[in-house]
């Protein structure tokens, strides 16, 4: 496991949008924007079974994760890794960001949706094993 440094676990641990990196069966890049959860050196995502992500990733296992503050002082975290589907509660995962990405009132209903952890979607984790930063002291 890469070990994780302080500033970059809790610049991770913020609540930004994420964008993950997918290949195509030919080759070709994909980039998706997505919700995180940051938890003992992993970042765990949903989507839809069907989604062209999932597909790219069950094609090719390996992905990059960019998490970015875009307003000064602007910084990045960029996670390279493989992709795992992970036996976790979907609703569980959902529930937690959309309580941190939308409040309470509208996160619940959100989470709601996902309360039977329909078949369709599944809970994956990124286990970075290259971790490329742009933080600067005191960020």
């Amino acid at each position: 496991m890469t070990e994780i440094d302080e500033k970059i676990d809790s610049f991770l641990q913020q609540t930004l949008v994420a964008v993950l990196g997918t290949i195509d069966q030919a080759g070709n890049s994909h980039l998706s924007p997505i919700w995180f959860h940051w938890e003992d050196g992993a970042a765990y995502m949903f989507t839809g079974r069907d989604t062209v992500k999932w597909r790219h990733i069950e094609a090719h296992s390996y992905s990059s994760l960019c998490v970015d503050r875009r307003e000064p002082p602007y910084s990045a975290v960029i996670l390279n890794g493989p992709v795992v589907e992970v036996d976790r509660p979907v609703y569980d995962l959902v529930l937690s960001m959309a309580l941190r990405y939308y409040g309470e009132k509208k996160g619940r209903e959100f989470a709601d949706n996902y309360r039977d952890n329909p078949p369709g979607v599944v809970a994956f984790g990124l286990t970075p094993r290259r971790i490329i930063s742009t933080l600067e002291e005191g960020t």
